[in-house]
This record gives structure tokens, C-alpha cells and sequence, in this order.
């Protein structure tokens, strides 16, 4: 039975997450990925890509269709790579993430969320909404996360 997962990421690192496509691809599991940038179109006609802001009034329908998401996925991992743990989006959806997971599960929301780092990111930090709110997380390993996304399934 295919599980809903939501991935998310720094966008500082969508280069290095091409990798994960490839897990993603041959998985039989549905990975829910959300980008936080918007796309504007300048004065000059070229399409540009912008980062929204958490708190700006326009990532509004951004964190609604999150929340949505979040209600059809079980699981959430987070890419991490050397500035994850900078990035405001990450912590506002592994904090939502739990926070929705944990009303449904009390005291069991921990299990659906696991941090893997990024190939050659194995000593970047790690989110701080990932502490005492997710399992172990892992050096870069599609196998052992495919193991853990089917287990409690």
C-alpha cells in the first residue's frame, strides 16, 4: 500500500535534491514535495523566481495548501543539507506537521518524522523542530528511509 509522504527541503538545496528524485521515482510510495518560492514576471517579460516570506500576507494560500497535504500524508522526512536549519519553512511545517500528527496520535507524532541529510551533509545541523519531535535522522540512505516509511504502515 503506497504512503503519502511529505518531503520537505531548504530551496538553497533543490540542486542536491535531484538525488532524492531518483528514490522518489522508483518508490512505490506518493512523496508530497512543496516549493516556497513564487514565480513573478518582471517589467522585461522574464519570468523570476522569488522566496516567499513565512510571514509575508501573500504565504498565506502557501501554508493552507500545506496544512492540506499534511492531511493526506502520514509521514514527513526533511532533507537536510548544510543551511537547513536556517530555513523558516522547515521549521513551520515539521512544527505543524507534529503538532497536527500529535492530536490525532498523542505522544506518538515522532515516529513520522525523520530528518535525512543530504549526500555531503552528513555534519550539517540539524532543524531545530526536529529535536525530541522526530526519529533518528539519517545519513543519506534511500534504503533504510524506504525501510522506515513502510514501517507502521
Amino acid at each position: 500500500m503506497a504512503i503519502n509522504v511529505f518531503v520537505s527541503f531548504n530551496q538553497t538545496d533543490l540542486k542536491q535534491c535531484e538525488a532524492f528524485n531518483v528514490l522518489k521515482d522508483q518508490s512505490k510510495h506518493a512523496f508530497e514535495a512543496c516549493d516556497h518560492s513564487l514565480k513573478e514576471i518582471s517589467t522585461d517579460g522574464i519570468e523570476q523566481l522569488i522566496q516567499c516570506r513565512l510571514n509575508e500576507g501573500r504565504s498565506k494560500a502557501l501554508r493552507e495548501e500545506i496544512i492540506k497535504k499534511f492531511e493526506q500524508c502520514a509521514k514527513l522526512v526533511v532533507l537536510i543539507g548544510n543551511e537547513t536549519f536556517k530555513n523558516e519553512w522547515v521549521e513551520w511545517e515539521v512544527n505543524n506537521f507534529y503538532k497536527m500528527k500529535n492530536a490525532l496520535l498523542p505522544g506518538k507524532a515522532w515516529m513520522s518524522i525523520r530528518g535525512m541529510f543530504l549526500e555531503g551533509c552528513e555534519k550539517a545541523t540539524e532543524p531545530k523542530a526536529l529535536e525530541c519531535r522526530s526519529t533518528n535522522g539519517l545519513v543519506w540512505d534511500p534504503e533504510a528511509l524506504e525501510k522506515w516509511i513502510e514501517a507502521g504502515s
